[in-house]
């Protein structure tokens, strides 16, 4: 199994996890503040990953997590989940989740400019295609989310920023340690804003039922999603993060009543259609990288 493939296997299931998280998150919004949904999830997070780092002797010298690169990983990425859980409060989830799905493309342009990886027509092709159903799911200028909209595009940046620094971090630095920090800064995060939404909440059991399960998810999302962008080619994994974006609009359906029309289920089959399309070049690679091996052996 090359590279690429073990990403796009990770990148798979981090951004299911993801999507299944971002649910959670919506369900126990009425309830509970953006900045308490943060601390609760990112705690159960961190605690997990926690003891699994202790168990593979992941953990390294703080120098490590002071490093500029790390720090600016983690900070975007308790700035993208604080963001995205306040816009979750306001806008559809599958909304959302396809808006968010613009950082593949973001990032693969960022992956050439910044790293000088080689993004070719049919991969840029893929990407795009991706993007399109993401356009015609979302239909901009359709209708208005407000200053929600605004929510959205910060963490879209910040999204964008943490996925290019996971991929200049020191590849001795394992995962499973960028992981726990990413989420303890998630959790630290939601404390320090905490204190600026006034009085703690107590939540239900329904609501610590949905945060400690969206925790769990958190933790296979960031360890995933970091082993996809640190492992692949970023202008082959990029399609794979529109995959899940169907999952997300059942989840708007079941959960919440939202509808889908015929454009928006052409946008879900081009998505579709952009990864499988993605997943056949790479297996057409392999299936040449052998032979131009005994080519240039010959």
């Amino acid at each position: 199994m090359t590279d690429n493939l073990r990403g796009i296997i990770a990148v798979l299931i981090g951004s299911t996890a993801f999507v299944m998280n971002d649910a959670l998150v919506k369900l126990a919004s009425p309830e509970l503040p953006a900045s308490q949904i943060n601390m609760m999830r990112g705690t159960v997070a961190t605690i997990l990953l926690a003891g699994i780092c202790s168990a593979a002797g992941a953990w390294r010298p703080l120098s490590v997590l002071l490093s500029p690169m790390m720090l600016l990983r983690v900070g975007t990425a308790a700035a993208a989940s604080l963001f995205i859980a306040v816009g979750l409060r306001y806008m559809p989830l599958p909304t959302m989740t396809t808006v968010m799905q613009v950082a593949p493309l973001a990032v693969t342009a960022g992956a050439a400019v910044v790293y000088g990886e080689r993004v070719g027509w049919r991969r840029w092709l893929a990407v795009l295609s991706g993007f399109l159903g993401v356009v015609l799911i979302v239909k901009p200028g359709a209708g208005t989310f407000g200053s929600a909209a605004y929510i959205a595009l910060i963490a879209l940046l910040c999204l964008t920023v943490r996925d290019l620094t996971t991929r200049g971090m020191d590849r001795n630095i394992p995962s499973l340690l960028v992981a726990t920090a990413s989420t303890g800064a998630i959790a630290l995060g939601g404390l320090a804003f905490a204190v600026a939404d006034g009085p703690w909440l107590m939540p239900s059991t329904r609501a610590w039922t949905y945060l400690l399960i969206a925790g769990t998810c958190l933790v296979a999302a960031n360890l995933f999603m970091i082993i996809a962008l640190r492992t692949g080619e970023i202008a082959v994994i990029a399609p794979f993060r529109y995959a899940p974006v169907p999952l997300s609009l059942w989840f708007g359906w079941l959960w919440w009543g939202d509808l889908l029309d015929v454009v928006a289920l052409l946008g879900v089959g081009l998505i579709v259609a952009a990864g499988f399309y993605t997943l056949h070049r790479e297996r057409a690679s392999i299936g040449t990288a052998p032979a131009l091996k005994r080519s240039a052996a010959e």
